[in-house]
């Protein structure tokens, strides 16, 4: 399920009438992506959560007291001068179809605040602003990507660039239903047109409008436009009237979602008191999605050795790109000696520029005044095969160190996206495998079948996906459990996971090669982007990069698709 725009407006409104207006008693760092709060309102205390993990990033208050769970930062430091005995006097959500937030503060020495936490993106952020809406200081700082946004300190900030996207509800404009009819028309299921052509909707919402205008959450194109609309409307009518129904979603004795909307489509929806417990109660049950880091400490040595790994690496890119000679710096060299040698008997002392018609050009040689023409010459023939072998040495030097900065990247998000102790330790042997670091660590060998070993997972037409959970698992699903005809598929430019689509006896269906690379974004650096080009390819088009690190191929044919960074929701995980 998504914390979707929807969700974060139920959320906005509960918070506003449980901590509005609140004091700030405590602001603490609960890991290196979640903030907490100790909200006095009301007469009660209570814990608010800012849970910034890509993937699982969310807000809400929880039952238990949080806890201190990663040193200071610039921006904690900033919360507890300008929030910390503050007063928390407004939560909004700016535009109903985006997962943004502000948090507007008032202190009585410092003056007004406003913390804007932002739900979207490969990596969810929050950031203070000063009230001329300049950024103090962000969790996560982000560097502008070509035209992006830059999120980083002394600049103002700006919202996210709204998509292009049809309003949920009627906008009043001429065409409105002209354009939604477009859009319910458009090939493929229909929630997935509705995803791609109307703002604010997750998979789970648009499933949902296609379930109540359809009867069928994987209902094709062809829907009543009206029925749809209505759908839309029913939907989003709690953002004006406020009242929501959140709930969590039961399947087999478990909890398989949240939402702040009865869900039909899957599962037995069951009510909840708020959407925090819903919230509360859902991760707390789902081993994926913890809300405090068990391995705080131990992931953040491990990027730490890798941010060393790859400073080194860096060091050494930059030393090569200083002692790479110029094209023809050694051909010109050498004419320049030949002729030296050639007119040695023609120089005449402390003569400083010996001028040559070469036919072709006119050629000038410095001269040094302290050596002989000719041992001069026989120098510069020697200084020209020097640049000689540095310019076909160090291309191929500079190709493996950047094999070993693609490695270190694929590495850090395996390390990231670590859930236990032996997915960390298996990113700590590759570090050491691969020369990163010296000190020795217990090998865990990790059987393909075990809980350790690489995602499996079922379409709802019968069809197995297994998705690598790190560089180690990436090189075991290409070369040793995928056969030659099966689909291979790899986000496109970043790190993230292999992934191959079984086909036994027959290609699969291209919804299946669409689930396979939703899966592939989502298992990946990119997770939460909108639209993610992923490679597709048979595997016998693989092979490993020459020269390349665990994990590092070359694909010799492929095509590419563009999906969301969203886990699907038409698949099913059958081994952890």
């Amino acid at each position: 399920m998504h914390f979707d725009a929807l969700t974060l407006a139920c959320m906005a409104a509960e918070l506003n009438q449980t901590l509005c207006p609140g004091r700030i008693q405590q602001v603490l760092l609960v890991d290196e992506n979640s903030l907490g709060f100790e909200v006095y309102a009301q007469g009660a205390r209570h814990q608010l959560l800012l849970a910034l993990q890509p993937g699982a990033a969310r807000i809400h208050t929880v039952s238990y007291k949080l806890r201190r769970g990663a040193g200071e930062t610039p921006l904690l430091l900033l919360l507890r001068k300008y929030v910390r005995e503050a007063r928390l006097v407004a939560i909004a959500q700016p535009d109903p179809t985006e997962r943004v937030l502000r948090l507007n503060f008032e202190h009585v020495e410092t003056g007004a605040t406003t913390l804007v936490v932002e739900l979207i993106g490969r990596q969810p952020n929050a950031l203070l602003l000063n009230p001329a809406g300049r950024i103090l200081e962000c969790l996560h700082h982000l560097p502008a990507m070509g035209e992006g946004r830059a999120l980083l300190p002394g600049r103002p900030y700006a919202l996210p660039p709204a998509p292009v996207k049809l309003s949920p509800l009627d906008d009043g404009s001429a065409d409105y239903y002209g354009q939604l009819a477009h859009i319910v028309a458009q090939p493929g299921p229909l929630w997935k047109a509705l995803v791609g052509g109307i703002a604010g909707l997750s998979p789970t919402a648009a499933r949902e409008i296609a379930w109540r205008a359809a009867g069928d959450s994987n209902a094709d194109q062809g829907a009543n436009v009206l029925a749809v609309a209505q759908a839309l409307q029913e939907l989003w009518a709690p953002v004006a009237s406020g009242t929501w129904q959140p709930g969590l979603i039961e399947e087999a004795g478990a909890w398989i979602g949240f939402a702040a909307y009865p869900i039909h489509f899957r599962g037995h929806f069951i009510p909840q008191p708020t959407l925090s417990v819903a919230l509360e109660r859902f991760f707390a049950s789902n081993a994926d999605a913890q809300t405090v880091d068990p391995y705080a400490a131990q992931r953040a040595q491990v990027l730490a050795q890798i941010a060393r790994a790859n400073a080194q690496v860096i060091r050494r890119l930059n030393a090569l790109a200083g002692d790479e000679p110029a094209p023809g710096a050694a051909a010109a060299l050498r004419t320049q000696a030949s002729w030296l040698l050639a007119l040695a008997g023609q120089v005449t002392p402390g003569e400083r520029v010996l001028t040559v018609d070469t036919g072709d050009a006119m050629l000038s040689i410095e001269l040094d005044a302290t050596l002989a023409p000719v041992e001069q010459a026989q120098r510069m023939f020697k200084r020209a095969a020097r640049l000689e072998r540095a310019a076909q040495i160090i291309p191929q030097r500079r190709a493996l160190l950047l094999a070993d900065q693609a490695l270190l990247a694929q590495l850090a998000l395996d390390a990231q996206r670590a859930v236990n102790q032996p997915e960390l330790a298996a990113v700590i042997e590759e570090l050491q495998r691969a020369g990163f670091v010296r000190s020795p660590v217990r090998r865990e060998r990790v059987a393909a079948g075990s809980k350790n070993g690489p995602l499996r997972y079922r379409t709802l037409r019968g069809v197995e996906i297994i998705v690598g959970r790190n560089a180690r698992q990436n090189e075991q699903v290409t070369f040793q459990l995928a056969r030659a005809d099966d689909v291979w598929l790899h986000v496109r430019g970043a790190p993230g996971a292999h992934v191959i689509v079984r086909t036994p006896g027959a290609a699969p269906d291209e919804r299946d090669i669409l689930t396979a690379a939703q899966l592939a974004a989502y298992h990946s650096s990119l997770r939460g982007e909108r639209r993610v080009d992923v490679i597709v390819t048979a595997r016998r088009w693989v092979s490993r990069a020459p020269g390349g690190r665990t994990g590092q191929v070359s694909v010799a044919q492929e095509r590419v698709v563009s999906v969301s960074a969203e886990e699907p929701a038409d698949v099913k995980l059958e081994d952890k």
